[in-house]
C-alpha cells in the first residue's frame, strides 16, 4: 500500500507534468514561432526578449492560479470527490491532505518539485 505522501506526490506529479508544464510549454516557444501563428501575430510581432519573459511570469501566475482554482472545488463542494483508487485501496485525496489547492503553489510543492518547465 502506497502511503498518503506517496498518493498525493505521484498525483502532483501527474498534475504539473501532463497539466502545468503542458500549458506553460506553449507560452515558452520561439517569439518568432508565436508571432507566426495567426491568432497571436499582433501580441508577439515586435516583441522584445523582455516582454517574453514578462508575458511567461504572467502566465505562470495563471495556471498557479488556475489550480489552486480547480482543486478548492473539491473543497468546498463535499458533492464532488478526488479519489486514488486501486484494488486494496481508496484514498479521498482532499481528506489526506492539510490543503490541496495549495499543494501545487506552496514553497516547495508540487510546482517546484515536478515543473520541468520552471526557470528553463
Amino acid at each position: 500500500m502506497k502511503s498518503t505522501r506517496e498518493i498525493l506526490d505521484e498525483f502532483g506529479k501527474i498534475v504539473i507534468e501532463e497539466s502545468f508544464d503542458n500549458q506553460l510549454r506553449f507560452i515558452k516557444n520561439l517569439i518568432d514561432d508565436l508571432a507566426a501563428t495567426e491568432d497571436y501575430k499582433n501580441l508577439f510581432t515586435n516583441m522584445s526578449i523582455v516582454q517574453k519573459k514578462e508575458i511567461e511570469k504572467y502566465t505562470i501566475e495563471i495556471l498557479k492560479g488556475q489550480l489552486f482554482d480547480f482543486l478548492r472545488i473539491f473543497e468546498e463542494n463535499p458533492q464532488y470527490k478526488i479519489y486514488f483508487e486501486t484494488g486494496e485501496q481508496k484514498v479521498n485525496l482532499v481528506e489526506v491532505s492539510e490543503m490541496l489547492k495549495a499543494e501545487p503553489i506552496i514553497e516547495n510543492g508540487w510546482i517546484k518539485r515536478f515543473s520541468k518547465e520552471i526557470d528553463k
